[in-house]
């Protein structure tokens, strides 16, 4: 059984490849408090769902019980960068809560946030360690994803996706091979790449 590790994760793959819920049943069992920015409403049972009119108190103690809390922000993607941005910013003051209980914060759609926003999930790749913050950045255009966020994970999970072959190249990731493990797997299998070495998963 997979189970994320310390540090960042690009999580890659086409819609209905098996992605998004195969993160929420890897967290489900995780000994972490998970805050997940469901930007698609997607179903996580087992998540205490929240909103933008949950006070941050209530968040903070629910990640601090090792909770998963499934964040749905609003429909207006103007106001869902608003939302990831004082989410993060909020984290990041309370970031001596979290050091003790490592936590992890998951945003799905990570290639459609811009400026701030962007700025502000940058700040968990760049800085989120050394307080205790991991992120899991879920996409399905790995070639809109920003830069920063590969250089500063450490693992990437693919499913099944487009090869956009330029894109992975650029970072030497051998995508022939991994479509090849995922093809041999089946349907909602993956691979694990931690930058040096490929490992197949047979579903979750």
């Amino acid at each position: 059984m997979y189970s994320f590790k310390e540090g960042h994760t690009i999580v890659l793959g086409l819609t209905r490849s098996g992605k998004t819920y195969a993160v929420k049943k890897i967290l489900t069992q995780s000994n972490n408090g998970v805050l997940f920015f469901n930007t698609q409403d997607e179903n996580l049972e087992g998540f205490i769902k929240v909103g933008a009119i949950t006070p941050f108190s209530i968040i903070l103690k629910l990640l601090k019980l090792k909770r998963k809390i499934n964040y749905i922000p609003s429909t207006k993607l103007k106001d869902q960068f608003i939302e990831i941005q004082f989410l993060v910013n909020q984290l990041f003051e309370n970031a001596h809560l979290s050091q003790k209980n490592s936590i992890f914060i998951v945003v799905d759609e990570a290639h459609l946030f811009l400026k701030e926003s962007l700025e502000s999930i940058k700040r968990i790749a760049t800085s989120g360690i050394r307080w205790g913050i991991n992120g899991i950045f879920i996409s399905q255009r790995p070639a809109n994803l920003d830069n920063t966020l590969m250089s500063q994970s450490s693992h990437m999970l693919i499913f099944k996706c487009n090869m956009e072959s330029q894109y992975f190249k650029n970072y030497s990731i051998p995508i022939e091979i991994i479509l090849s493990n995922i093809e041999h797997y089946g349907k909602y299998s993956f691979c694990e790449y931690d930058f040096l070495t490929v490992t197949p998963y047979n579903k979750v």
